[in-house]
Formats: C-alpha cells, sequence, structure tokens
C-alpha cells in the first residue's frame, strides 16, 4: 500500500512538473487549469458536415469524446484540461467516411474552432507531419509547446493567403478566420469554398497539395517549411471558379431528375432516356442495355441518390465538360444498395448535364473483405481468411480496344498486392476472370489449414486507406491494350476505402453474418430446386448478397446465382434461391453458399459454407 501511494504521489509531481514546463514554454496565455467551467464549440466539415464524433486531447493527455450534432456542430467540455488542445474529427461525410483535426490555445476557451481539411493542414503545418501522427504523438516531446497562439496564427494566416484567390471568387468575407470563424455547413460561403478546396498529403515526403475540383492548377505546401518563410507563397487560380460552383448544383439535379422518375413506380425506357448521353457507357453496359435493366429495377423505387461527392469538374475541353462524381443509391427506406464511383456528367452544348456512366468498357469491383469459412456436413471449427476481392468481367468484347485486339488478361496492382501485380484471365466457361489461385480475391492472411499467409499482419496494417488499386489490360504480345472509352492507357482505377482488416481483428470481429442452422442443414444435401435461405447480424443499413456456387463434373462448369437482399431493421434476411436439376450424368464435385455483409467501412464480411 505505501508503495502504491508512493507511485501515485510520484505521477502527481511529474504531471505538474509537465504543466509547469508547458506554461513556460508556450506562454501562461497557452494554459488553463482552472476549475471553472470552459467549452469549446464549432463545426466539424469537410463541405458536407460530419456525422461521428469529435475527440479532443490535451497538453499532459487527457481526452474527451463527444458525439457530433445537427449539421457539423459539436461542443465539448474541456474544464480543468491543460491547453493547448489538438481535436480530432471522425465520422462520414457523403456516404465515406473522413478524419480531420483541429487546433487550439487556452485563448479559445469558450470560443468557435472548427474542424475541417484545411485546418487539419493549419494542424500539419504547425507540427511538421501529416496532423494524424500529430494528434497521436501529441504529449510528446515539444510537441504540444510548437502549438502556441502566435504560431497557429502565423499558419492560418499564412493558408489563408494562399486560398485568397478561391475565398473571394466565392464571396467569402475578407477578414475570415479559416479557424475561427463560425459557419454553417450546406449554407455559409465558407463551406462553399470548403466544397470546392481539396487537400492531401503525401506521409513520406510531408508535402501537402491543394488543389480544387474546377480546375487542374494545384500548389504544394512543405509541411517542414514554416509560415514565416513563405514570403510569397503560390496561390490557388480562381479559374471556373464561380462557374463550377453553379454546375456544381447543376451536376446534383441530373441525379436527383434521375431517381425522381422513379418516385412512385417503374418509369419507362422512353421516360429516362432524355436524361442520358448518347454515348452513355457503365461497366461494358451502354444506353440500350442499361435502361433495359434500370427500368425494371424495382428495388429503386422511392428511392433516392444521396451522399453526392463531385471530385473534378474538367473546363480544359469546353465542348465537353464532364464532371467526375461518386453517389451513393439508397432505397426507399434509407438503405444502401450500392456505393458508384467516378461516375461521368456530361454537359450537353444545350447546356444540360446528362449522366454519362462511368465509361469503362469493363465491369469492374475492388473491395476489401473478410471469410469466415465452415463445412456444412462436418462440426470442423470454421477458419477466417482477409484480404481483397478483384470482380473482373466483359460483357461486350466488341467495344474493347479502338483496334478491336482483344484483352488477354489484366494485371492489378497496389498496396498489398505482390510486386509484380495480380494477373486475371478470363475462364472458358465465362463469367468473372480468375487469378492465379483460379479466385477472384487475393488471400492476404488466413488462419485455414493449407494457406499460407502472403501479407504479414503489421504490412496489411500499414496500407493506406483510399489506396487506388489499379486493373491494366493487356494483349497476348504484353502489349497495352488501348481502350476505347474513358482512359485510353489500358488503366482503370478503383479506390478501396478502408484497407483490409488484419486477420487478428478479423477474428476477433462480431461482424459476420450468421447463417440459420435449418439454413445450414438444408444446404449440406441440396443439389437442385428451391433452396429457403435466413440469416441474422446482417449489417441493417446496408443490402446484402446471397451466393450459391456449384461445380459438377465431368464438365467442370458452374452454376451460380447471387441475390441482392434487403435486410430488415433487425438485421436479419430471407431469400430462396432456386437452381434447376442437374443435366443427365453430371454430379456435383461441391457446392459453396455465402452471404455478404458491408461492415460500415464497406468491407465485406463473409459467412460461407461448403460441402
Amino acid at each position: 500500500m505505501k508503495a502504491r501511494g508512493t507511485m501515485r504521489l510520484k505521477g502527481l509531481v511529474i504531471a505538474s512538473a509537465i504543466a509547469g514546463a508547458l506554461a513556460a514554454c508556450g506562454g501562461s496565455s497557452d494554459t488553463n487549469t482552472t476549475s471553472t467551467s470552459h467549452t469549446i464549440s464549432g463545426s466539424a466539415a469537410v463541405g458536407a458536415p460530419l456525422v461521428g464524433t469529435v475527440t479532443v486531447k490535451d497538453a499532459l493527455g487527457a481526452t474527451k469524446t463527444v458525439q457530433i450534432g445537427t449539421n457539423g456542430s459539436y461542443s465539448v467540455d474541456v474544464t480543468g484540461m491543460t491547453a493547448p488542445f489538438v481535436f480530432r474529427a471522425s465520422g462520414t461525410a457523403n456516404g465515406q467516411t473522413y478524419t480531420v483535426h483541429s487546433i487550439a490555445t487556452a485563448a479559445d476557451t469558450d470560443g468557435k474552432i472548427n474542424i475541417t481539411q484545411l485546418t487539419d493542414l493549419v494542424v500539419a503545418n504547425i507540427a511538421g507531419q501529416i496532423a494524424q501522427n500529430y494528434f497521436d504523438k501529441f504529449t510528446e516531446s515539444s510537441n504540444a509547446t510548437a502549438a502556441t497562439k502566435t504560431a497557429i496564427d502565423a499558419e492560418v494566416s499564412k493558408l489563408k493567403e494562399k486560398l485568397l484567390p478561391i475565398l473571394t471568387a466565392l464571396g467569402v468575407d475578407a477578414a475570415v478566420d479559416l479557424l475561427r470563424t463560425p459557419f454553417t455547413p450546406l449554407a455559409d460561403k465558407l463551406d462553399k469554398a470548403l466544397d470546392t478546396i481539396q487537400v492531401s498529403v503525401d506521409p513520406n515526403t510531408n508535402i501537402a497539395t491543394i488543389s480544387t475540383l474546377v480546375n487542374s492548377i494545384t500548389i504544394t505546401d512543405d509541411l517542414a517549411v514554416k509560415a514565416a518563410a513563405e514570403t510569397a507563397p503560390a496561390t490557388l487560380s480562381a479559374d471556373n471558379v464561380g462557374t463550377g460552383a453553379a454546375d456544381t448544383d447543376l451536376v446534383k439535379k441530373a441525379l436527383s431528375d434521375f431517381s425522381a422518375k422513379f418516385a412512385t413506380g417503374l418509369p419507362s425506357v422512353s421516360d429516362l432516356t432524355p436524361l442520358l448521353t448518347t454515348g452513355f457507357l457503365n461497366d461494358d453496359e451502354d444506353k440500350t442495355a442499361f435502361l433495359g435493366w434500370v427500368s425494371t429495377e424495382s428495388k429503386l423505387v422511392g428511392g433516392s441518390f444521396t451522399d453526392i461527392d463531385i471530385h473534378q469538374i474538367d473546363y480544359s475541353n469546353s465542348s465537353k465538360i464532364i464532371a467526375r462524381i461518386s453517389f451513393t443509391v439508397k432505397t426507399k427506406d434509407g438503405i444502401e444498395l450500392a456505393r458508384l464511383q467516378n461516375w461521368k456528367v456530361l454537359k450537353g452544348n444545350d447546356g444540360v448535364w446528362r449522366l454519362h456512366g462511368n465509361q469503362r468498357v469493363l465491369a469492374l469491383e475492388a473491395f476489401a473483405s473478410a471469410s469466415k469459412v465452415n463445412s456444412a456436413t462436418s462440426s470442423t471449427s470454421s477458419c477466417v481468411n482477409v484480404g481483397l476481392n478483384f470482380n473482373i468481367e466483359d460483357l461486350n468484347a466488341v467495344n474493347n480496344s479502338v483496334a478491336g485486339t482483344p484483352i488477354d488478361h489484366i494485371l492489378v496492382t497496389g498496396p498489398g498486392l505482390p510486386s509484380g501485380g495480380l494477373r486475371y484471365t478470363q475462364p472458358t466457361v465465362g463469367g468473372r476472370w480468375l487469378n492465379q489461385s483460379g479466385q477472384t480475391n487475393y488471400i492476404m492472411s488466413s488462419d485455414c489449414a493449407n494457406t499460407t499467409p502472403a501479407v504479414s499482419d503489421s504490412a496489411i496494417a500499414a496500407i493506406p486507406d483510399d489506396s487506388i488499386y489499379t486493373f491494366t489490360a493487356y494483349d497476348s504480345s504484353n502489349a497495352k491494350v488501348n481502350f476505347q472509352f474513358g482512359t485510353t492507357d489500358g488503366t482503370y482505377g478503383l479506390k478501396i476505402h478502408r484497407r483490409p482488416m488484419t486477420l487478428a481483428e478479423a477474428k476477433a470481429s462480431t461482424a459476420f453474418p450468421v447463417i440459420s442452422a435449418d439454413t445450414v442443414s438444408a444446404f449440406a444435401n441440396f443439389t437442385s430446386g428451391t433452396l429457403s435461405f435466413a440469416a441474422s447480424n446482417v449489417n441493417a443499413s446496408k443490402s446484402a448478397w446471397v451466393n450459391l456456387l456449384q461445380n459438377t463434373n465431368p464438365v467442370d462448369s458452374s452454376r451460380d446465382l447471387e441475390n441482392t437482399v434487403i435486410p430488415k431493421t433487425d438485421g436479419t434476411v430471407s431469400t430462396s434461391l432456386t437452381l434447376p436439376a442437374l443435366p443427365n450424368g453430371t454430379s456435383l464435385t461441391y457446392s459453396w453458399l455465402w452471404i455478404e455483409s458491408p461492415d460500415a467501412y464497406r468491407r465485406n464480411m463473409q459467412t460461407m459454407y461448403f460441402r
């Protein structure tokens, strides 16, 4: 007991010494340890308001976390905490997850502090490193003492100088303080600027790139160079900013006009035709094929296109102005059906924006997954795989290349994959292309028998979020195929928003769906007819997919079904899967039954049974 008391006393002495040192280095105005009630509040937004949490950390490492309120508002009690403070806002906006940071001194107590991609850059400039690392290690060494009011104000002022042409063009008040001026997401002129300005930081070089969605001009910011040393910084161009602000609303209107056709029922093809361009192409389906499908998709009735993220509006060719967007398709009950990346919306010569599709001559998907694998006929314990899935299909080989050259194989490259990439080829029976292992997925780590992990958990954990995976098409002589549409260099890029789970994370996860015992029992004896399927523990906010796959002998061909199912509010799903009788003289070699349910980060959680 005496020893523990001594340790506690020693800890208090050390904490007091640290607080004293911080006060000495940062000035008394940057320290607040009074017991009087104090708060800091503001808005957390990246253009769209964030939905999630704000965590504040003080100079001694104490933290408090609060929920972000209506329209990105937050308020956190910092009573008894020691300034300076750093903030982390984590949540979703426009259907994507974001983490941004901010900073405050004692002088900001009881005031307003914004948390945006711009304040994240201010923190990074104070730190000389990415803001995330600074927040994580705020109490180490001199990190907290660097956060003085003088240093923060200098970085805020210098950033405003770099952005001034944009701010002026959008009518933002010249006296704006990007860190402290209150604003209302989705309403204020400052929020329009947040919609327009994009920031990315390379963690290897600590160089930030600042750009806009309306022109190709970018400026860079070396985080190691402090504001005082930037005597004549480059500024962003205001070209097309005013036009872009107006066109942003019209691009969103093109989507809302399309979804409005499904408000009360299924529209006719003729109802939808004027809303698409003549050259519409999406996942290898032309305008006719796409409209033939979408006009019969009952899940869209009463639904909406939401969480619209405009990545770029390209004005470089005045006769072909294109917006590149991503958006979420939801049912009438708000269940997510899909997140569509890199769609194009084209401005016609008549000034009307129309949907143009993703302009890809291949149907492509890329997502992280975790699979729990079980036997339907034995009590063998389950095992777990983690990795990445790449679904590739060529629905129309005629439109692939300018010269009519067929695609022989596709290499997929990106973080966590083999250095030479994954080679995918089309199976003789058609369908999804397979890699060297005869699968669509790449297993990175596993505890299943006869599977050797290809990637360590530490390497998986190091894969950046928002990684881009590149699909490159080659002919039989290993020359790139020049696509007719979209990119012409034989490549497409898809973003995976969240890195795969590590094996340890997946084994500890409680997010795997649970297939009912009755379903598993019926599947163990199923060859053809109708299989009733039921499962629970499904993400109730997103649609799920139920799959049944059979391989036969002597002809090694696959029979497969995939049903999209909408979960109930309690996270349960039910459907039925029907296959015709096996052809005479054939028998099953193996069967798989599984369900996929996306987690909050759209990583597919798969529960699989085989027999």
